[in-house]
């Protein structure tokens, strides 16, 4: 009964009375430089946030059952990350987070182990050098091999995401392969986000749907779940379920599946609507209650003008929209913090 109710509350879009996940800017700086990162393009400041704030920030969103520590960087840099992770843990939250693997060496590996992390992603576009786009290397696989060797019951769950560029299919059933291979949990597929670098390849939407039944297929073959939140997700009647309710979900796809449950926090402090608009304030979590938030004006009204001003953004909805041949440009609104 409860699944029926989530569900008919998401078709509906009637959300929780708290957004059960919030995810948190712990840094913005990163090691790498990959073209479809955008960070240049948001303006963010490339910095820590220091342990205290995060401290402040975890103290203030009780009722919440899930943070991602990750904002437009590399977690691993910071300095305090596993203090950060240890502090969430201790207040009963499920903690997860991405990273570019990089930084994962074998002392980094046992540290994630024994911190009780509860899942991590690795963002990966190919297994060696092939890839310019994004995120790729054999030095990160092998790190990605020896961290599931050295985990305890599955814990952390260990994610692949991939990033969908066209021409690159060979490359992502590879991947594919290597994650069966090894003992990943899932492979996570991501549309990608051409308003930030329209240079970047994309496949058609009917080429996308193509692709994914042929992912779909491959992971079954090969026993490891291949998600995509267009397509499809989680497992057995829950899979089914979302497969057939998709189209439904939330008024028939009039809101970003994002705006259900889920709140950005900046490394200010400010609550934003989503990672893509991380200047984008619909209120203070150091002065003003998680609910208050939650329930307040700004994000009500934000909901209503949320297409205008997130533009061609389809990463969080089902249907495919054309994305315009041109650089993003944000509403100015869209910046209220500055």
């Amino acid at each position: 009964m409860a699944r029926i109710r989530e569900a008919l509350r998401r078709i509906l879009f009637l959300p929780p009375a708290l957004p059960s996940q919030i995810q948190i800017e712990v840094t913005n700086r990163c090691n790498l430089s990959c073209l479809m990162c955008p960070r240049e393009a948001l303006g963010v400041s490339k910095e820590d946030m220091p342990f205290e704030l995060l401290q402040q920030v975890v103290d203030r969103i009780e009722g919440v059952k899930l943070v991602t520590l990750t904002g437009w960087g590399e977690p691993f840099i910071h300095p305090d990350l596993f203090t950060m992770i240890h502090y969430c843990k201790g207040k009963g939250l499920k903690v997860k987070l991405s990273t570019n693997g990089t930084l994962v060496d074998e002392v980094m590996q046992r540290r994630i182990v024994d911190s009780g992390l509860d899942s991590i992603t690795f963002s990966l576009e190919s297994i060696g050098e092939k890839s310019e786009e994004g995120h790729r290397g054999e030095k990160v696989v092998e790190n990605l091999k020896r961290l599931l060797d050295l985990r305890k019951a599955k814990i952390p769950e260990v994610v692949i995401q991939v990033t969908i560029h066209q021409g690159k299919e060979e490359d992502l059933y590879e991947l594919i392969r290597l994650g069966a291979e090894i003992g990943a949990d899932r492979i996570n597929l991501s549309r990608l986000d051409l308003r930030f670098n329209p240079s970047l390849k994309r496949p058609s939407h009917a080429e996308e749907e193509a692709l994914f039944r042929g992912t779909e297929h491959l992971g079954a073959e090969k026993g490891i779940q291949v998600d995509f939140i267009p397509y499809a997700i989680s497992h057995g009647m829950e899979r089914l379920s979302y497969r057939i309710l998709r189209k439904s979900l939330h008024r028939f796809g009039k809101y970003c599946l994002r705006l259900y449950d889920y709140l950005y926090i900046n490394l200010k402090g400010e609550a934003t609507p989503c990672c893509s608009l991380p200047l984008y304030s619909v209120g203070d979590i150091l002065k003003e209650d998680l609910r208050a938030i939650w329930k307040g004006e700004q994000l009500r009204e934000f909901r209503k003008e949320y297409k205008r001003i997130c533009g061609a953004c389809d990463q969080w909805r089902i249907h495919y929209k054309k994305i315009p041949n041109r650089s993003i440009q944000f509403d100015k609104e869209a910046k209220r913090s500055e």
